[in-house]
């Protein structure tokens, strides 16, 4: 089993069957663990959010470009849809990162909105 699956397990163990399945991209796990993202951050259950954005830290620092675009595309791009996780973003996005996305949540986001993550940020 792939590093990345092992990871993608531990972050939600519940979705073992479905993440075990060959024909599961990384794209297509990072659709599956937003849902579980805003979950965890409504119930304020650190230890899964950990986990999960540890996962996704992981992935954008990796070398082969379908674990780091994953992550960039089908993860952080869309945490600036729902409300939890975009004001989530300076608490639990390194600066590092979110240099690096913020061309993605401008996709997202308008002028305002992302000027106001970037005060966060500063």
């Amino acid at each position: 089993m792939s590093t990345w699956r092992q990871k993608a397990i531990d972050c939600c163990p519940e979705l073992k069957r479905d993440l075990e399945q060959p024909d599961i991209s990384i794209y297509l796990v990072f659709s599956e663990l937003l849902p579980v993202t805003i979950e965890a951050h409504n119930e304020n259950n650190t230890e899964r959010l950990q986990k999960i954005y540890g996962f996704a830290e992981w992935c954008f620092g990796q070398k082969e470009k379908d674990l780091w675009n994953a992550a960039g595309v089908s993860f952080y791009e869309h945490l600036a849809d729902d409300q939890v996780t975009r004001q989530a973003i300076p608490k639990w996005i390194k600066w590092d990162i979110y240099k690096d996305i913020r061309g993605l949540l401008a996709l997202r986001l308008n002028e305002v909105e992302l000027l106001k993550l970037d005060k966060e940020y500063s």
